[in-house]
């Protein structure tokens, strides 16, 4: 008879611990989390299955409206799912309860220059237009990049201060083997772009570009392609470099095939 009644209980009780938690406002539960010091959040509102947060800061840097939905099948694999939406794009957020480890897929965002200048304030030259992200995935350990892939679209590309339209440029990245890989292309734009670039997870670097302009091209064009590129045969110029990164910029930047 205490078998039978038994295990009905059981279930009864797992059952409503885990309502109960999932519908716990999330305020609550972020009162008792650390989060890390440069991640600050406004306005939460919501359980821990779906939300909505005003505002949330990154090292200073606001994202804004942010929406999220929790997908509960992905506990079966000791994972925790949450689809991401908000002012600037959209993405999918894995976070694995085993290793600690966050991976972000699907990521899909839209920003222009002038909401990015916090990022930009060390260039000398302030780029304008608007920056397209989409990347298929971003793993990330120990809050170091360990794969990335996808690219980057630069839209009506310009300079502040200057009244010309270079048109759109794509940056292609993925990683291969021990190292990170480039590409960089136009998108028919007024600039012919053909580059590549390498960066080892030791900091070695290495750019390739070669960038050719029509004969008429605007002077005020020219003039700042000279200043980053080394004018090479008849209306073609060459950006080459290879180096190494600074220890402190590669450690914080990439992580090594220990983990």
């Amino acid at each position: 008879m205490m078998k039978a009644i038994w295990k009905p209980t059981l279930f009864f009780v797992s059952c409503l611990a885990i309502f109960l938690i999932i519908n716990v406002p999330v305020g609550l539960i972020l009162k008792h989390v650390n989060l890390p010091k440069n991640v600050i959040l406004y306005a939460v509102k919501g359980q821990i299955t779906s939300g909505h947060i005003a505002v949330a800061y990154v090292n200073d840097f606001p994202v804004r409206d942010i929406n999220y939905t929790a997908d509960l099948s992905c506990l079966l694999t000791l994972h925790i799912c949450y689809q991401i939406s908000y002012q600037n794009g959209k993405a999918n957020i894995l976070f694995n309860l085993l290793t600690n480890n966050t991976a972000v897929e699907k990521l899909d965002v839209n920003y222009s220059m002038v909401e990015l200048a916090p990022l930009m304030d060390q260039l000398l030259v302030k780029p304008k237009g608007e920056l397209n992200l989409k990347f298929n995935q971003i793993n990330i350990i120990q809050n170091k990049v360990a794969n990335i892939n996808g690219l980057a679209i630069w839209r009506n590309a310009g300079v502040v201060g200057e009244g010309f339209n270079l048109g759109d440029y794509q940056f292609e990245v993925d990683r291969v083997d021990n190292s990170y890989r480039f590409k960089l292309i136009d998108r028919q734009a007024v600039l012919g772009i053909d580059g590549t670039g390498r960066l080892k997870l030791n900091g070695e670097y290495l750019i390739d570009i070669r960038v050719k302009v029509a004969s008429d091209l605007d002077n005020s064009i020219k003039s700042l392609l000279s200043l980053t590129a080394k004018k090479k045969g008849l209306n073609e110029y060459v950006i080459y470099k290879q180096g190494q990164l600074p220890p402190h910029l590669s450690r914080q930047l990439l992580l090594s095939n220990d983990f």
